[in-house]
């Protein structure tokens, strides 16, 4: 995945490159206009290109490169040295009676543990990829439900959406993961679509034999 990613993000920046270094000659169709068009359009492309390459530069130092959850809380190591960390004894209660004071939310069609940090509401992330792929984690459900079991172990009094053990497929009980619960529900999404597929396909092979 990393090197397909790479691969098929650096060809289309490339093409993408070259259609917009070009854009003044198919823009231009006379030598005088090109060369004034030239003038103010390229030195304006290459400033951009170079705040482009310094805000990504900037952007690859905060990368997550490691994640880390021991007894104390998780611990985000990133590429720069520097490592955030949202410790177990840092979390604090909601004083609404009818707010969990753990729960989760949904983003980017997955969801995303929500704690309350310092006084503030934040994201436990445990996504793992950069827009890159230069670091994924394989065992991110695993450090999840390792991180939830500390809240349970080290922070008793906080209140846990009880959702959060479907929505993760764990077992609250030993808080290992639901194998047969995320199998079933995967092959049963996966149908679904298959058979959405195939309705759409019959519309469609219909539609083309309606016109023609």
């Amino acid at each position: 995945m990393t090197w397909i990613t790479r691969t098929f993000g650096g060809l289309l920046l490339l093409v993408a490159f070259l259609l917009v270094l070009g854009l003044p000659v198919m823009m231009s169709d006379k030598l005088a206009i090109f060369s004034i068009v030239a003038m103010v359009y390229y030195p304006v492309l290459a400033f951009g290109l170079y705040r482009f390459f310094r805000y990504q530069k900037r952007l690859r130092k905060k990368v997550i490169r490691k994640i880390r959850v021991d007894n104390q809380g998780i611990h985000y190591e990133r590429a720069d040295g520097t490592i955030d960390q949202i410790l177990y004894h840092d979390l604090e209660k909601y004083s609404l009676p009818d707010v969990y004071d753990v729960s989760f939310s949904p983003r980017n069609k997955m969801y995303v543990l929500n704690v309350k940090h310092k006084g503030f509401s934040a994201d436990v992330d445990f996504d793992g990829t950069d827009a890159g792929y230069c670091y994924y984690f394989g065992n991110l459900k695993a450090l999840r439900r390792r991180y939830i079991q500390g809240i349970v172990r080290f922070r008793p009094d906080l209140r846990i959406n009880p959702m959060i053990y479907e929505v993760y497929y764990i077992y609250p009980a030993d808080f290992t993961f639901d194998k047969k619960k995320y199998r079933t529900e995967f092959a049963l999404t996966f149908a679904v679509m298959m058979i959405g597929c195939i309705v759409l396909g019959v519309i469609m092979l219909g539609l083309v034999k309606w016109i023609f």
